[in-house]
This record gives C-alpha cells, sequence and structure tokens, in this order.
C-alpha cells in the first residue's frame, strides 16, 4: 500500500499488562495502513514505586524492559525497507522522581519519550476507580482538573519528555471542569510552548467513554496558535487499532492551521507535511 501518513507514534505491546498481540501483528497492521513508520512505545515500569507495588496489569516490570528495546530493534532490522519501525516509551510523571525517571531513560537508545501524567497525588486519574472521585460533584471534578494542570506544567517543563500524550486526559470519562482546566487552558498551553515537547494528537479518546480525540479541538487550536509542533498517535492497544481514525485527525489538524507533523528518531523531531 502506498504510504498515507508518516507514522503512529503511541502504541502499546502485550508487555504492559492490558495490551493484547504479537509485536509483530501491530507492524503489520502499520504496513497495512499505510504507515512509512511505527513507534512502539510501551509503558515504562513504574520506577517510582518498590518493585513488589508495581502493578504487572499496568506497566511492564523492570527486568522485562531491556528484552522489549531488544525486541524493538530486532524488528526494526527485519522490517528496514517495508517500514520504519522505531523504538519508543511511554513514561509517567512522578513528581519527585524526576532523577530516577532520567537516569533510566538514558540507559537505552530511545527514539522518542512520551510523557504522560495518569498519577495525582497517588491514584490514577484515568483508571474505572477514579469515577468514585470524579462522581463527587462539580468542585470535585474542577479540583482534580486543576491538580493535573498542576502536574502537566511541570512535566512540561521537567525536559525529559520529547512529546506530552494525551493532554486532556481527565475527560476521559466524560467529566469536564466548569472553565477549561479549571481556568488554567492559557497557562497550560503557554508551559507546552515554553518546552521543546510536541502533543500528540490522539484517536485514542475516540475509543474511550467521553468519545473525542485528544486534544479537544479548542485546545488543539490554541496548541496550533502558540506554535506546538504535533505528531499522529493511536494509543493503539490492539493491532486493529494502529492507525485508527488518521484520516480524520489529519483534517482536524489541518483545519486549526497544522500544516506539518513530526517523526522522530534518536529523539530529534523531523518535519514531515500531513
Amino acid at each position: 500500500m502506498a504510504q498515507r501518513f508518516p507514522c503512529d507514534t503511541h502504541i502499546h505491546t502485550a508487555r504492559c499488562g492490558h495490551a493484547g498481540g504479537l509485536d509483530e501483528e501491530f507492524v503489520e497492521a502499520g504496513m497495512e495502513r499505510g504507515l512509512a513508520a511505527i513507534t512502539l512505545s510501551d509503558h515504562a515500569p513504574f520506577y517510582w514505586l518498590p518493585p513488589e507495588e508495581r502493578d504487572p496489569a499496568l506497566a511492564m516490570a523492570a527486568d522485562e524492559l531491556p528484552r522489549y528495546v531488544d525486541d524493538v530493534l530486532a524488528l526494526a532490522e527485519r522490517y528496514r525497507g517495508r517500514i520504519e519501525v522505531l523504538l519508543g516509551v511511554e513514561a509517567d510523571y512522578a513528581e519527585g522522581h524526576e532523577e530516577e525517571l532520567a537516569r533510566l531513560l538514558e540507559a537505552y537508545p530511545f527514539d522518542v519519550v512520551l510523557g504522560s501524567v495518569h498519577l495525582i497525588d497517588g491514584w490514577l486519574v484515568d483508571a474505572p476507580t477514579s469515577l468514585a472521585r470524579l462522581n463527587q460533584g462539580q468542585a470535585e471534578v474542577d479540583r482534580i482538573w486543576a491538580r493535573y494542570a498542576d502536574l502537566l506544567i511541570s512535566a512540561a517543563g521537567s525536559g525529559l519528555f520529547d512529546v506530552l500524550t494525551h493532554l486532556d486526559l481527565p475527560k476521559k470519562f466524560g467529566h469536564r471542569a466548569s472553565l477549561p482546566f479549571a481556568g488554567r487552558q492559557s497557562e497550560i498551553v503557554a508551559a507546552v510552548a515554553r518546552s521543546s515537547c510536541a502533543v500528540e494528537l490522539s484517536s485514542g479518546g475516540r475509543r474511550k467513554p467521553v468519545g473525542e480525540d485528544y486534544p479537544a479541538p479548542d485546545l488543539l487550536r490554541e496548541l496550533a496558535s502558540a506554535g506546538v509542533r504535533f505528531v499522529l498517535s493511536s494509543d493503539a492497544h490492539a493491532p486493529a487499532e494502529v492507525g485508527l481514525g488518521f484520516d480524520e485527525l489529519a483534517a482536524n489538524a489541518r483545519a486549526a492551521g497544522v500544516e506539518e507533523v513530526l517523526v522522530f528518531r534518536r529523539r530529534r523531531g523531523t518535519s514531515v507535511r500531513l
């Protein structure tokens, strides 16, 4: 198939405990969907927790990480000339543990490091268990969005990440703040624009209860106006999800004034026209 899109930058593997499919199936799916490149970017180990407290259903184990790296590099050689296979990782931002994450990332030849904020003061904002908090009322929803904004700004300024993922993640179950990001959306956009981070245009949200891509249209327009760069992502957890909705993602991006996206290699982004 002719190449239609430059890269799907956010793809998980079975190692994280909540995705399914063989590595090769994800790569083959990328070829079928006309991708020039595919970035496997599974969840990094939960480096901020003692090993006995790390949930194998949320991220790969520490001893799995070097095997993951070796497997992806081997796939890159196996598929060379047919599709470019890139080595990525999705790493959670854990406040106060930046040095630990920096050491982990420096040990491997990643093409891209995706930065995520899932963790808010010890609980996961996108887990089904978060509904007990989110359903407490609008005041609590606003408080959660405000705290998420704090952490997202810190993540953007940490220098640890190349791309920020699912930027407006707390909307996953349909809970919106009274004002975007509890009134801090412009502050978020300014922080991302100051950083060297790109933001993912992700179709992953359309598979969630909210039924909306990340970022939301108004946030996308504001980011684009501020000069923030973007990557295309599916956040695939199964081969069938690779490249999902990229036609619409690209159309929405162009409508917001985005004509190019980045493809990261060795942690440097190269612009490619949509």
